[in-house]
């Protein structure tokens, strides 16, 4: 097969309150302080009160080897604020945590703040900044007075270095920083989607194999539409799988292929446009039904990269966030081989990777992610079995949530723009004549 070097390819530049308690807890009518949307990585006191007891800690020469978090006694029918900026994941009830609400948090950090008067004042879902007031201190569940019970758990696991964050018997005051950092958590303000923008200025485009075999670039406007053709090189006929992701962290949109010879390939994007580093990082990849990238699927802050067996298990490779694989995979599901198209992205605001699937009948499906996990699926659109291509998780129209481009079989191109939580608006064709387009990306 001939076509342009990856040389030459990395050369080329693209134009273009509320509840009765035990005993008497009354809502306070004190105020919280403004919340602010965090940049600085720095977790606050949720609460204020005395720190009776940390993870494993009694705070009076007693272990309690089973307690995962931190008490903040005193001060009932206080506010409750959010430790960080993340999204309501929970928002329940147990027999020992009393009225909880849980908040994802990037870097794979995840909140939780217990025994609550109620079930919190924001909505599951509900995007939250540091700072926001989310419930009232209370006494519900397995409880012996007004407190605050807090956790970090970070991948999975109980984060017992919150510990060194507060002293026993000490007082703290909600809405003050933390002494102590908190490794991968977003120290910056999280940008929109643009594992896409391939040029550099900040909007998704999309690349497209045409049926000569040239790989071309349609820059986007930002607001769902796409410039003219323009090409980068040829020879790509016999390529398998194209995607968009960002493997090596620098906020560039990079390309991964599949020949048909199984390789792997990786193209980083240009400082200036275009593509930089090509790279090969895997062989035998030749039988996989489907390949996807463009989030970061483990909870690590890095993007990640999914891929369907002939066999239809659904395999998590980790990013490296240098521009390769870790090495480390991990089976996250099977079942998968009816599956007739995917899209990875964030697209319910999480900072956790998504998969957005159409099956076999046509069914579209949602399955959110749950950290080198998804839940189950959720069917959020039905018809979309007439489509011939399908891709998305980036935000194509300026509103900083992942999106979905699919293609008619007339060749008209619909964009369906997400609504943060999953679910998408009606479609609207944005572009026509892409039918003799053998993969669009």
């Amino acid at each position: 097969m001939k076509r342009t070097s990856h040389w030459r390819l990395a050369r080329i530049t693209m134009v273009t309150v509320v509840a009765v308690l035990i005993g008497v807890i009354a809502p306070s009518v004190s105020t919280a302080p403004p919340a602010v949307a965090a940049t600085d990585g720095q977790m606050i006191y949720p609460a204020s009160g005395t720190i009776q007891s940390k993870v494993g800690d009694g705070c009076r020469g007693t272990s309690r080897p089973t307690h995962n978090g931190i008490d903040i006694s005193g001060q009932g029918g206080t506010p409750i604020l959010a430790a960080y900026d993340g999204v309501i994941k929970a928002r329940a009830w147990s027999n020992g945590y009393g009225y909880y609400v849980d908040i994802q948090h990037t870097g794979g950090y995840v909140t939780r703040y217990a025994h609550m008067v109620s079930q919190g004042s924001v909505s599951l879902g509900a995007r939250v900044v540091r700072g926001q007031q989310i419930g009232v201190v209370g006494s519900t569940g397995n409880s012996t007075g007004a407190h605050l019970h807090f956790e970090v758990w970070r991948n999975g696991s109980v984060y017992s270095a919150i510990n060194g964050g507060f002293v026993c018997l000490s007082s703290v005051t909600r809405g003050k920083t933390l002494p102590l950092s908190f490794p991968g958590l977003r120290t910056s303000v999280i940008p929109p989607a643009n594992s896409a923008d391939y040029n550099g200025d900040g909007k998704s485009d999309l690349l497209g194999i045409a049926a000569d075999s040239d790989l071309q670039f349609f820059a986007g406007n930002g607001k769902g539409a796409f410039g003219a053709a323009s090409v980068i090189t040829s020879g790509w006929g016999a390529y398998r799988h194209l995607t968009h992701t960002d493997l090596n962290a620098d906020g560039r949109g990079d390309m991964l292929a599949v020949r048909s010879d199984g390789l792997l390939e990786y193209y980083a994007g240009g400082a200036s446009g275009g593509f930089g580093q090509y790279s090969r990082l895997d062989v035998d990849w030749d039988t996989r039904r489907h390949v996807i990238s463009g989030a970061d699927f483990s909870g690590d802050g890095l993007q990640d990269v999914l891929a369907v067996s002939a066999s239809g298990a659904l395999t998590l490779y980790r990013g490296n966030g240098a521009g390769a694989l870790t090495g480390a995979r991990t089976t996250v599901g099977s079942g998968w081989g009816s599956i007739a198209f995917m899209a990875g992205g964030d697209f319910d605001g999480d900072g956790l990777g998504d998969i957005m699937a159409v099956a076999s009948d046509g069914v579209l499906y949602f399955y959110g992610g749950l950290r080198a996990g998804f839940r189950a699926g959720v069917v959020v659109g039905r018809g979309w079995g007439s489509f011939t291509a399908f891709t998305g998780g980036v935000d194509y129209n300026g509103d900083r949530r992942g999106d979905i481009i699919a293609r008619a079989a007339n060749g008209d191109l619909y964009l369906y723009a997400g609504n943060g939580a999953g679910k998408f608006a009606n479609g609207k064709v944005v572009s026509s004549d892409w039918g003799g387009y053998l993969q669009i990306e």
